[in-house]
């Protein structure tokens, strides 16, 4: 081959070029890199008459070099140093280009990252000069001070980028080595190894971070770390010292915890990692105090005022009375059992869960349930008498059992008696007065909420919202709200129990738990019509961080089927998460576990 010097303007691309699709990527990196160095490799050309020469193995320098004349950073006719073929040859010439061609290895290209930076250079003009962004130098600074024995595993693909990246969140070599090395192979995922080495730091979006406040934490003299491989700001910054974190939040919540200590609780602790929830098995709630005939009338009227009334001053002035009328309060009795326990959020704000029960506090608490607290209360609740030697308990016994058969046949026959019956009893427990129906059913709620750490429960806050509604409108006396329900239409004791039973709900897969109740929950979904992306919607935060990265691939690739899975599983996770960000912004797709199928029937007895 003869290697001659040939003006850029007389210089032409090859059609019988081998790389036929699109060829745009990196050029402006590759024009930077020889704008700083010089063309390093001649072009091969051929002729192709006219006095010009098509490039057959080196289009994209071509194209870099074009770039740069454009630019005015060389002549149009700079000389180009080219090596000339035959022309028969040029297809094979450029098959030969871009086969043998490799990328250079990632522990070669942060070894030269470095040993540049040790012979004086700086990271912004390293990256001018190879056309690379100022992050993308510092990613591989900072990954080129990892141990040395885990850049050697790089090379020796025993270890990925995305692995080395989250080991490089610390400095210790040997906290590196030993969170990867002595790992089994399925702890090695990024997420994994980032946790490791991690331990001792807190991201900047945990809810320990946002209660103290980053400026609070840095004033008591905290360090930060960044990380620069992540792709969301509110997870770029660490804390480096938890203990200090956790410092700074007990002294907050324990002044707060003195404050409510002050309300009179038999205990009132405070908890910054979780609550073993079980150890309370029962739950005192506040009261609204018993009207007298003149409030109850004037509970009434407001009722019905509010019922007819759409002007939404009106209707707050009216709640905002209707609370004057029965204030919620403690029972003195009971918060003498019971306590409180204050935790954190997700988002970081102050949780208070009063009247919790401890489990060696619970006997005494359903005794003085059962005990009337007043003579008023004995005259009311107990029952009346028997004459002393006229009925034994025995007979008594026996006459009631016959008298509780006959109104169980009595009720069957009527169902909308039962229908009151069954919310009557379920208001009863909801302002903690069960034992006053003879109706034996209970729905045990079941705290699905707490269950929730890594985004916000809307539908709880919805369901908070209308379950205040309801009580708003009940009265908090056994006799008063029998009436009361007895009276009223079936919508209003459907809309209750609806109300009621719902915390009773549990759709979660406890261990044990038969395939028949998780088939009937999904069941039940269908039937609502339940659409899950009208109160969750998926984000890195939410759903993305926590899973693998082939089922994050999954998920791109089903909202959008275009994007190449090669090219995906070959990125690092870090830049997918960001992908993921952009691609699932506004969207409704849903994880498998949050679908709900709407079979034909269910679509048409909903549109009925």
């Amino acid at each position: 081959m003869t290697v001659i010097d040939i003006p850029l303007s007389k210089l032409i691309e090859d059609k019988d070029n081998v790389r036929a699709g699109k060829r745009r990527g990196d050029i402006g990196e590759l024009a930077a890199s020889i704008k700083a160095h010089g063309l390093l490799q001649s072009l091969v050309v051929k002729d192709a008459g006219g006095g010009r020469y098509a490039v057959s193995a080196g289009g994209r320098r071509l194209r870099a070099l074009r770039m740069l004349a454009k630019a005015g950073d060389i002549a149009k006719n700079t000389p180009i140093p080219c090596r000339v073929i035959d022309a028969d040859a040029s297809v094979e010439a450029s098959l030969a280009e871009n086969i043998a061609r490799t990328s250079l290895p990632l522990a070669d290209e942060i070894l030269a990252y470095a040993k540049l930076v040790q012979e004086g250079e700086g990271p912004e003009t390293i990256a001018a000069r190879f056309g690379v962004s100022a992050m993308h130098v510092a990613r591989r600074l900072k990954l080129s001070r990892v141990s040395p024995r885990l850049i050697e595993a790089l090379r020796n693909e025993e270890i990925d980028a995305d692995q080395l990246a989250a080991l490089a969140m610390s400095d210790d070599h040997a906290l590196q080595e030993a969170s990867f090395f002595n790992a089994p192979d399925w702890a090695r995922t990024p997420e994994q190894l980032r946790a490791q080495v991690t331990r001792a730091q807190v991201r900047e979006s945990d809810k320990l971070a946002r209660f103290v406040g980053v400026d609070s934490y840095v004033a008591a003299g905290g360090a930060l770390a960044s990380d620069l491989f992540a792709e969301q700001d509110d997870d770029a910054r660490w804390l480096c010292d938890r203990d200090k974190l956790v410092t700074l939040a007990e002294s907050r919540l324990k002044a707060l915890a003195e404050d409510v200590r002050g309300e009179g609780w038999a205990w009132v602790d405070i908890a910054i990692d979780g609550v073993p929830w079980t150890q309370f098995p029962e739950r005192v709630r506040e009261r609204r105090r018993l009207l007298d005939e003149d409030a109850r009338a004037d509970q009434e009227r407001l009722l019905a005022r509010l019922d007819e009334t759409e002007d939404e001053a009106e209707i707050e002035a009216i709640e905002q009375r209707l609370d004057e009328l029965a204030p919620s309060v403690w029972q003195e009795e009971e918060v003498a059992l019971a306590g409180a326990m204050i935790t954190i959020g997700h988002d970081g704000v102050v949780k208070i869960e009063r009247g919790l029960v401890k489990t060696e506090n619970v006997k005494a608490l359903k005794k003085l349930r059962r005990a009337p607290s007043a003579p008023g209360d004995q005259d009311r609740d107990a029952a009346p008498p028997v004459a002393a030697g006229r009925l034994s308990a025995r007979l008594l016994d026996e006459l009631l059992a016959h008298k509780t058969l006959a109104l169980r046949l009595e009720i069957a026959r009527r169902p909308e008696l039962a229908l009151r019956l069954v919310a009557f009893t379920l208001a009863l427990q909801s302002i903690e007065q069960r034992e006053a129906s003879c109706l034996d059913i209970a729905v045990r709620a079941a705290d699905a909420e707490r269950a929730i750490t890594r985004s916000e429960a809307t539908a709880a806050l919805g369901y908070d919202e209308v379950l205040r509604d309801w009580q708003s409108r009940l009265a908090t006396d056994a006799e008063t709200l029998w009436v009361h329900i007895l009276q009223a239409d079936d919508a209003f004791a459907l809309g209750l129990i609806a109300v009621l039973i719902a915390p009773g709900i549990d759709l979660r897969q406890a261990p044990g738990v038969s395939l028949a109740r998780i088939a009937l929950g999904e069941r039940l979904c269908e039937a609502a019509c339940l659409d899950m992306s009208a109160y969750w919607s998926a984000t890195p935060e939410s759903y993305f961080d926590h899973v693998r990265k082939d089922v994050l691939i999954d998920a791109l690739k089903e909202a959008k089927p275009s994007l190449d899975r090669g090219k995906l599983e070959k990125a690092p996770k870090s830049e997918l998460l960001g992908r993921a960000k952009r691609v699932f912004k506004q969207s409704r797709w849903l994880p498998e576990p949050l679908r709900v199928s709407a079979p034909d029937v269910v679509a048409s007895i909903a549109a009925q």
